[in-house]
């Protein structure tokens, strides 16, 4: 197991980047522009047309792709250790608890960590570890299916005033404290959900194995699906004159089009991996080699940007041009960096930190 499955550097890669689509509107936007696509930054037809295809295509889509992976991961640092060591579930474990440490001190910068969410998942994929793929992929399939029958639960207790106060941060208002259960629900019933199904989909095989052409057309189905399914969301939202209720009520097709569209955008990017050659899928790799890094680079660099650019200039458009920007920095920067060390620098200090030993950096 000493070889680097390499599409799984590709298919992090590109979550890593497609995460941060979504991102970047809470950094330069507020969260209220996340939940409402209507919201601040969206004036011109080119600013609709954003929104519109991050909600259908991007919108928790990538992050089910990096929780997908990182349940997969997870057992694939089992495998690799347990030659090196007699106890690597203790090792693993002591590992989630420095990343663990390593998001809150992310969640210092900005409120919308993940890294937590993952680190307090990872005991539970654990416990479950000796499951069999079917009874993983299952699980994962009902645990995920709470993120969307919860909210339907907690819709009806919250109006359009009280959400659009609690989405513009009133941390006071008497219903805040239900709608932030619902929202951690949702995000570990999603996270954990997706976790099982790659822990399931990698004890099959399914990650570890090219795509053949006739399961290609079937990922090709399943994005389609999952894109009628998000785009019927956001038509009955505007229907509804984006309501905050139906806003919310209206994001349980987008949640139901993440899992088809997550699997399908998976084997896509498999089987483009085993076919691509060239620059660009050798970046994207070396992105997804340098996930953990890039993730938070992201954060430091829309930070600082979002602090530097005055309010009337962001807009989505604006914000269009920053991710791609950012893009182009970090393809550029993994690969290069990449050339002459082993790993990125976060990748490096956890690594150092997780086997508690000096570990070279330098090629």
């Amino acid at each position: 197991m000493s070889d680097r499955i390499t599409h799984l550097d590709t298919v992090r890669g590109v979550a890593v980047m497609g995460i941060l689509i979504m991102n970047s509107i809470s950094f330069g936007l507020g969260n209220v522009a996340v939940f409402d696509i209507s919201a601040e930054g969206t004036h011109t037809a080119l600013d609709w047309a954003l929104a519109i295809f991050g909600e259908v295509f991007a919108d928790q889509k990538f992050m089910g792709l990096f929780s997908l992976l990182f349940g997969a991961s997870l057992l694939l640092f089992l495998e690799r250790v347990e030659e090196r060591t007699a106890h690597p579930v203790r090792l693993s474990l002591w590992r989630n608890l420095l990343l663990f440490f390593i998001g809150v001190l992310h969640s210092l910068l900005w409120v919308g960590d993940i890294l937590c969410v993952y680190a307090l998942c990872a005991p539970v994929l654990l416990m479950v570890r000796n499951a069999r793929s079917k009874t993983l992929i299952a699980a994962g399939i009902v645990v995920f299916s709470f993120a969307i029958v919860v909210p339907l639960l907690f819709s009806g207790e919250l109006n359009d005033a009280d959400l659009r106060a609690i989405w513009g941060g009133d941390e006071t208002h008497p219903q805040a404290g239900v709608f932030l259960l619902e929202v951690l629900f949702d995000v570990f019933a999603r996270a954990l959900g997706m976790m099982l199904i790659g822990m399931g989909l990698y004890r099959s095989g399914c990650l570890t194995r090219s795509i053949e052409r006739s399961t290609l057309q079937r990922c090709l189905y399943a994005i389609g699906l999952g894109a009628l399914l998000s785009a019927t969301g956001v038509v009955w939202v505007s229907v509804q004159e984006f309501d905050a209720q139906a806003v919310l009520v209206g994001n349980l097709p987008n949640t139901l089009a993440t899992l088809p569209m997550t699997l399908g955008y998976l084997g896509v990017l498999v089987w483009w991996d085993g076919r691509a050659e060239g620059v660009m899928v050798r970046r994207i790799r070396a992105v997804g080699r340098m996930a953990l890094t890039n993730y938070l680079g992201q954060t430091v660099l829309c930070m600082y940007l979002a602090y530097l650019i005055p309010d009337l200039w962001i807009t989505r458009t604006t914000i269009g041009i920053t991710i791609v920007a950012i893009w182009a920095l970090q393809l550029l920067f993994s690969d290069a960096w990449l050339r002459h060390f082993r790993m990125g620098p976060v990748e490096w200090l956890w690594r150092c930190a997780t086997y508690r030993r000096w570990t070279p950096l330098v090629r």
